[in-house]
């Protein structure tokens, strides 16, 4: 049982009180077990849509799949003794009154938004003073095991060629099609293959490795933060290298230009904290490599293709009209298609008032999968400054704590992803950006659960 002790330290001169972490007094410690490894696997599978069943969000929409997160941290609240603290009770009174600005802007009051919300942040609070630092070594884990259940079927995916092993998928009964790549990808929750023709159209040979993911590029992301995760939280042990090596193969094959300019910043804070002044002489050459990457057939050809349809928006959005399934413009596309509804209400957003939207107001049916321009759209600079200071203040708060130079890596991780992709306002994703803001105590070694585990010392 956790008690906070009542006693204060004073400085003599100054007689500031300051706070106390709390003392952990004789009762027995819960232990990290199944239960923990399970909650972060379901909250990836969540996070990289694995299955058609919870990419929706809304608990009206899609009640018993949006309830199962909130089951599973009910449960965990309960086995670790999880009490409110006043950042929760701030972060709830700061959306209320968001909450209510929004419902006299469109004179409207929208209860299931405002609930949306609530669970999605008892979900993310629970997890970290549940998990605490123990989360990133469970997530590193359990992405390290689909990381080899990735590799394992993409291998076996190129060496059986073509579509075998799509037709494959397409024989296990119930598997549903399933992906925002192709529209006809197979999804078997921990792995996701697409047809060929995917391939052949965006010049990607081999095929690229989706693992359990809706797309490439989304287990790219996943697989970045278990390495940013391995190389800066944690002091090596006897698997670590091996760990290192399997997430980086995962990503490689990925394929994906999101993944790798994650993957190259992470490298480059990393060797800057092990031999600054060499990473500092190197910088021309990494510039070049980079430059170089960038010429890559696979990078290239994106690249072209996503600046071409962003001139096209205004076509892509009348064609749309009258659909009944929404199409899913790239990256830049859809940013910008957000960033007019962000232009039209530059405060608060829309606040999930989707009628609103420039798009639906023209009768079409389009999906952004951008995460910043969906978080501009939907909730404004509040929303927007809100993020960045939270992502901000935890990414100082991961130097501090695991005592590496680089207070804006985290940050500009976070910002990649934003820009490519949706799922910023996801539980998983969430976790990582508001960590610092219901932590205010700080972490050290006595937080840790898991045995053999230690905090790296960088140098």
């Amino acid at each position: 049982m956790i008690q906070f002790s009542t006693e204060t330290t004073v400085d003599s001169a100054m007689k500031i009180e300051k706070p106390v972490k709390p003392t952990v007094t004789a009762h027995k410690t819960p232990q990290i077990g199944f239960l923990e490894y399970f909650f972060v696997f379901v909250l990836l599978v969540y996070a990289a849509h694995a299955i058609r069943q919870v990419a929706s969000t809304s608990v009206l929409e899609n009640p018993f799949w949006v309830m199962i997160p909130v089951i599973l941290s009910t449960i965990l609240a309960l086995k670790w003794k999880i009490v409110l603290n006043k950042q929760i009770y701030l972060l709830v009174l700061g959306f209320f009154i968001y909450f209510f600005a929004i419902s006299v802007k469109f004179n409207e009051v929208r209860p299931t938004y405002f609930i949306n919300y609530l669970l999605l942040f008892f979900t993310v609070y629970v997890a970290i003073k549940a998990l605490n630092i123990n989360f990133f070594r469970l997530y590193e884990t359990v992405m390290y095991l689909l990381a080899i259940i990735g590799l394992l079927f993409w291998g076996i995916q190129i060496v059986l060629g073509g579509d075998t092993l799509f037709n494959y998928f397409g024989m296990i009964p119930g598997i549903d099609t399933w992906s925002y790549v192709s529209g006809g990808g197979y999804s078997a929750l921990i792995y996701s293959v697409q047809p060929t023709s995917m391939s052949i159209q965006y010049d990607f040979l081999p095929p690229r490795n989706c693992g359990f993911a809706w797309e490439p590029g989304g287990f790219a992301v996943f697989l970045a933060l278990a390495l940013f995760i391995n190389l800066f939280f944690f002091s090596p042990d006897k698997n670590s290298r091996i760990r290192f090596w399997v997430l980086t193969g995962a990503l490689v094959s990925s394929q994906s230009t999101t993944g790798y300019l994650i993957f190259i910043l992470i490298l480059l804070f990393f060797y800057y904290n092990k031999k600054q002044k060499i990473v500092i002489l190197i910088w021309p050459a990494v510039i070049a490599l980079i430059i170089a990457a960038f010429t890559l057939p696979f990078m290239s050809d994106k690249i072209v293709s996503l600046y071409r349809e962003a001139e096209m928006i205004d076509i892509m959005v009348e064609n749309s009209i009258g659909r009944e399934s929404s199409i899913a413009p790239q990256r830049f596309a859809s940013f910008m298609i957000a960033f007019r509804d962000f232009l039209a209400h530059p405060i608060l957003g829309l606040g999930g008032n989707a009628e609103a939207s420039w798009t639906v107001r023209a009768g079409a049916n389009v999906s952004t999968i951008t995460g910043l321009g969906n978080l501009l759209a939907q909730h404004g600079l509040v929303g927007f400054i809100f993020f960045i200071v939270a992502s901000y203040q935890s990414s100082a708060f991961y130097a501090r704590t695991f005592s590496f130079k680089g207070r804006f890596l985290f940050l500009a991780m976070i910002l990649f992803v934003s820009v490519s992709y949706g799922i910023i306002l996801l539980p998983l994703l969430m976790i990582f950006w508001m960590f610092a803001l219901f932590t205010p105590l700080g972490l050290d070694q006595s937080d840790i659960r898991i045995k053999g585990v230690c905090l790296r010392k960088q140098g």
